[in-house]
């Protein structure tokens, strides 16, 4: 097949993320760009999100040279095909990581819905994302092509600088969370067990939060894998069974060996089912979900034993080489989609 000349378009990721060096049996050259905002003004600019725009603008002007473009997460993806449409160029487009925290809706639902008509090819977390994407944006299923969430082990720091009493549960990230349920389960559990609640600013405000839960905000990643790694287990409670968030956490606590607790959802079946260390509740049932949180604490050392069993198995299902493999086969001699 020859060296191809690829350009890579994240959204939130720096130019030299993880996708510009999977492995693939063809050469390729890649272009790395990013949509992280720079220093300076730019990162304060939140309405639009000029970053991403610039970084489509530059994909643009490299286009003539490549033989297809990466681009990351939906708004990424509609503004690269955006762009291409409007300056008439015609490349292969794959857009990965298309996932909904919340589906965009009113002018931003048009808008989207416009702009992907375009796309070659879209990759999702989920075989339930595939249907679900496909019916609400008018897109043809066959579009949509399902690959899990891959990466390496999370990076654990040596040693934490935070100090809580044992015995304490960890919950990492935001977005989807059913933050309303993980304070009434921690007024439940009362002052005998800790709550750490790692997320986002903002996420948390507005409602009152129990004294047995600490929320810590803008921490490293090795710390905040070094908290869940010491807890008794990661809490991922979902809104509902269709929310479409979670993976990454659920992959990275599983790579780590720790248990889980979360809430039943469509889109995380495939990370969730035959594993005796992740035990599940309905959404939004308070009291079964403090009840999997409970048999966590008392049977920690047990669920401890089993993702030790499990883990060596999630490190092959979520291996980066799967995203080499989709990568490689999405690509054909004429260097297009099947689609074209």
């Amino acid at each position: 097949m020859g060296m191809l000349t690829a350009i890579n378009v994240p959204e939130l990721s720096p130019a030299d993320d993880t996708f510009v060096h999977l492995k693939t049996r063809a050469e390729l050259q890649w272009i790395k760009l990013s949509g992280l905002p720079p220093k300076g003004a730019m990162r304060h600019v939140m309405v639009g999100r000029l970053s991403r725009y610039r970084a489509a603008l530059q994909m643009v002007w490299h286009a003539p040279r490549a033989d297809f473009i990466v681009s990351h997460m939906p708004r990424m993806t509609a503004a690269v095909s955006r762009l291409l449409g409007l300056r008439g160029r015609r490349v292969p487009h794959l857009g990965f990581a298309f996932n909904f925290a919340e589906l965009s809706t009113g002018v931003r639902y048009r808008y989207m819905r416009s702009a992907i008509q375009c796309v070659d090819q879209m990759a999702v977390f989920s075989q339930i994302e595939r249907e679900h994407y496909a019916r609400y944006f008018d897109v043809d299923p066959a579009v949509f092509q399902p690959v899990l969430w891959s990466q390496d082990p999370p990076p654990v720091a040596a040693d934490s600088v935070y100090r809580f009493s044992a015995p304490y549960l960890c919950a990492v990230g935001g977005e989807g969370r059913d933050f309303p349920l993980l304070l009434e389960v921690a007024r439940r559990l009362g002052p005998s067990v800790t709550l750490v609640v790692i997320t986002w600013p903002d996420w948390l405000k507005g409602p009152r939060v129990p004294d047995n839960v600490k929320v810590l905000t803008n921490i490293p990643l090795a710390q905040v894998w070094r908290l869940a790694s010491d807890s008794c287990g990661a809490l991922v409670p979902l809104r509902t069974r269709d929310t479409c968030c979670g993976q990454i956490t659920l992959v990275s606590a599983k790579l780590l060996g720790l248990p889980i607790v979360t809430t039943w959802s469509h889109a995380t079946r495939e990370y969730m089912e035959g594993r005796e260390a992740v035990l599940v509740a309905e959404p939004g049932d308070v009291q079964a979900f403090t009840d999997r949180v409970r048999e966590v604490i008392d049977e920690r050392a047990s669920l401890r034993s089993a993702t030790r069993n499990d883990s060596v198995p999630e490190r092959t299902v979520h291996d980066l080489g799967r995203w080499g493999q989709y990568l490689e086969n999405s690509l054909v001699p004429t260097f297009a989609f099947a689609r074209r």
